[in-house]
């Protein structure tokens, strides 16, 4: 039986930890199995990841997530992280990231949910779809977005959820009980309205390269509880280990050897 081949694909994709973490694993349970980050830049994503035949399992990320959905044969959602090769060749498409970021929450902030009534969701790419799906219509929802009118689409799609223009942030991170940032605006410029945070806050950053970005750095000073991006990147997949190998890895021993990469 020739080894079985996983992938993470996306575009960029050199800084993915997601070799290191699924590697260890493999390696973990013994698997005939290998794992690689593959750079696909195409104009045809959902073409493109269809011929990928070669794998029996893929990773997705940016800004592939709906074309992966779309690509499958099958999808549990509107946009997919996860993709698995069945016994008849065709592609079955999974959303971990919703989960696996519910999970991080939980293990970094237990009791979260019992403290929570309003959540600002930063961003409405593929990633912040995925969240708004886990929480489900148990929170008033706002969704934040530069582009409004794709904030007011995500809103149009999610329960008990409300789009928000970009100059009213102040007034969101007033209101926020849980603020979740999904996009890539971790640098130094950006000025979060941190100082307007009610005291309880919850703040989450799903980025984990720099693994304290400019928004957490902020959350932590003004003592708040900050949740890095790594938590998301292990939970989540964990669940696609499982989709793929049907074996429950250990998400310790994942992230202790990230932050070994992490610190070097």
């Amino acid at each position: 039986m020739s080894t079985r081949r996983y992938a993470v694909i996306g575009d960029p994709i050199s800084h993915s930890l997601s070799p290191l973490m699924q590697r260890g694993w493999i390696e973990d349970h013994g698997l005939d199995a290998s794992y690689e980050a593959v750079l696909l830049r195409s104009d045809d994503p959902v073409s493109a990841i269809r011929g990928l035949t070669q794998f029996s399992g893929l990773n997705v990320t940016a800004p592939h997530k709906r074309a992966a959905a779309e690509a499958a044969d099958r999808s549990e959602s509107e946009v997919a992280n996860t993709l698995r090769r069945e016994a008849d060749g065709s592609l079955s498409a999974f959303s971990t990231d919703g989960p696996g970021f519910l999970a991080s929450l939980q293990e970094a902030a237990p009791g979260w949910r019992a403290r929570t009534g309003n959540v600002l969701l930063i961003g409405a790419g593929g990633a912040a779809q995925a969240i708004a799906e886990a929480l489900d219509s148990a929170f008033d929802l706002r969704i934040l977005n530069r582009t409004f009118s794709r904030a007011a689409e995500l809103a149009e799609r999610t329960p008990r959820a409300e789009p928000a223009r970009w100059e009213a942030m102040d007034a969101c991170f007033a209101a926020a009980d849980l603020i979740v940032n999904t996009t890539t605006m971790s640098d130094e410029s950006m000025d979060w309205p941190v100082s307007h945070c009610r005291e309880g806050a919850v703040v989450a950053d799903i980025v984990y390269t720099p693994l304290e970005t400019a928004l957490l750095k902020a959350a932590r000073e003004r003592g708040l509880i900050a949740i890095d991006g790594l938590g998301m990147l292990i939970h989540q997949g964990a669940l696609a280990f499982e989709i793929w190998h049907g074996v429950k890895p250990d998400a310790a021993k994942a992230r202790a050897r990230l932050m070994r990469a992490l610190s070097t």
